[in-house]
């Protein structure tokens, strides 16, 4: 039985607890922020991002955001605070939580985001406020574009906020190395508290039409995703119309060499190979690994672009330093195996010309592994 390790163990408590912190929160939620320069109020979802409101209530409910500073004010960006002091000394925060960016709601002006490290679950106190819309920031994939936590909006008091994305800045590494962000005037949290939506009905109904405004921009931005997503496979699968002959004649390409295709493999990624001499070596490691081969490249009417063997040296290269078919293909051989790969252009050089391969090229290799480096 395998151990786990501490970090997986902590990640994985890190998720249970922040599942069971959302398991009582529903409905919007009102915090009143209060500032040197200031007063604003937030309107919480709790509905689309349990786990991050509940979090962030818990800091507002213990106090902490009080004399904490907007540390980081980018002017065309976002501002950001809640987690240090005048100083820049950062404060003492409870456990990080689970990202829940991919709920659907966008990074636009006037919302309000969870900051992070570059660990998509590492939040802890910090937020943002964006000063305009940052679609970049938003949940893209649950590998490196997880996006920024949207959980929600100023409703009132946006002001304040302009002020402060106004207030002159100067550099300062803690604050950001990159540019100034550092106000020349600290910009103080004199106060966060949650306020009883009935005590401010005025505010309630003026984020109501905030919010139906918000959701149709966001109807309005998953209509037009969903428009190009589909043109995109459309043309996905024109291309592929039009490459798939040339897939063919690359197979009798290999035929015409006196191999047997009728071996031949068709992977989920659209590479084709077939063996003509199985090797009984070490296959590589992993994708890093570094590999010596020999080998030729034809295009599908049979003229070569390239040769180890013409040039009587072998190649050497990790095989994630190569283009995607090869990284497969390859990686999946064992040393003494000579291998024909009919590669499709996604797995190649693509739509564009590279050197002298034009643009949705089929290419043919014929490839042997000598050795592995490690």
């Amino acid at each position: 039985m395998k151990v786990r390790t501490l970090a997986t163990l902590t990640v994985m408590l890190t998720m249970l607890t922040s599942t069971a912190m959302a398991e009582d929160i529903t409905g919007k939620h009102y915090v009143k922020m209060s500032t040197n320069l200031g007063d604003f109020v937030l309107e919480l979802d709790a509905d689309a991002a349990p786990i991050t409101v509940k979090n962030f209530l818990g800091y507002v409910e213990d106090g902490f955001y009080k004399d904490t500073i907007f540390h980081r004010i980018i002017k065309d960006f976002m501002i950001q605070g809640g987690g240090m002091t005048g100083e820049y000394v950062p404060s003492k925060t409870k456990a990080p939580i689970q990202n829940e960016a991919d709920n659907g709601l966008p990074n636009s002006y006037g919302t309000i985001a969870m900051a992070r490290t570059g660990n998509p679950h590492s939040a802890t106190s910090q937020f943002f406020i964006n000063t305009k819309d940052n679609a970049m920031l938003n949940h893209r994939d649950k590998g490196r574009g997880w996006g920024y936590c949207v959980f929600g909006a100023v409703v009132d008091g946006i002001e304040t906020v302009e002020a402060i994305r106004n207030t002159p800045v100067h550099m300062n590494s803690k604050a950001d190395p990159r540019q100034p962000a550092a106000a020349d005037t600290p910009v103080v949290i004199t106060d966060a508290k949650k306020l009883d939506p009935t005590k401010i009905p005025d505010i309630v109904a003026k984020a109501k039409t905030a919010s139906k405004e918000r959701d149709a921009k966001v109807a309005a931005a998953l209509k037009a995703k969903a428009a190009a997503l589909k043109a995109q496979k459309e043309r996905e699968a024109e291309s592929m119309a039009k490459i798939a002959p040339n897939i063919e004649i690359g197979k009798q390409l290999v035929a015409g060499k006196g191999v047997d295709i009728s071996k031949g493999v068709a992977t989920e990624s659209g590479l084709w190979y077939v063996d003509s001499v199985e090797g009984d070596g070490a296959a590589p490691a992993s994708s890093s690994s570094k590999v010596t081969v020999h080998y030729t490249g034809w295009f599908v009417d049979g003229k070569e672009f390239d040769s180890s063997r013409s040039r009587g040296t072998p190649a050497s290269f990790p095989l994630n330093g190569v283009i995607k078919g090869w990284t497969e293909g390859v990686g999946s051989m064992k040393v003494g195996t000579r291998r024909y790969l009919v590669i499709p252009p996604d797995l190649a050089y693509g739509p564009n010309q590279s050197r002298s391969i034009p643009g949705n090229s089929v290419l043919v290799f014929d490839v042997e592994l000598l050795e592995i480096a490690d």
